[in-house]
């Protein structure tokens, strides 16, 4: 066993949140925030949960600091575990993201309140989404939540496309 390998099983892992922010347009398209940091790709909100926080309160302030947002939180939609990619010692990260329906007329703006510079917002439909994204894990997290959305929307007669 490597020394940064022994390292992972010695230290608690990073415990973090992300949204895949939604809304439906006025011709009730589903769209999902994308966020692109700086010197960063296209990808999801997300950041770490404070020890005194929950996930539902973490992650409204995480999607507050980064897009200016609001919503609410429903459903789980995926976990993932990776190694975080860092010049100091490796760590684990374990990221749950749950759906956040925020006001069909929401605008999201570029946040700077988490010491990150969030470069640019946009709204996309999952096609344009998972086009745009470059790292297939979160292109699955998207993917699953497009589908999560789609039975819900059968089930209560919407459309979303």
């Amino acid at each position: 066993m490597t020394r940064n390998a022994e390292s992972l099983i010695h230290h608690q892992p990073i415990h973090a949140v992300g949204a895949v922010a939604y809304r439906y347009d006025a011709r009730n398209r589903l769209q999902i925030l994308l966020i692109k940091k700086r010197r960063g790709y296209w990808t999801l909100p997300k950041g770490k949960v404070a020890p005194t926080e929950d996930d539902a309160s973490a992650l409204l302030r995480e999607l507050w600091e980064e897009t200016d947002l609001t919503g609410v939180v429903e459903d789980q939609v995926a976990q993932v575990m990776y190694i975080t990619p860092r010049r100091r010692l490796p760590r684990r990260k374990i990221v749950t993201y749950y759906l956040v329906q925020v006001a069909p007329d929401a605008i999201a703006t570029p946040g700077g309140r988490s010491g990150e510079i969030i470069e640019r917002v946009r709204w996309v439909t999952p096609a344009a989404a998972l086009r745009r994204v470059k790292r297939k894990r979160i292109r699955d997290i998207i993917a699953c939540a497009r589908n999560v959305l789609r039975r819900r929307s059968q089930n209560h007669g919407a459309a979303d496309r």
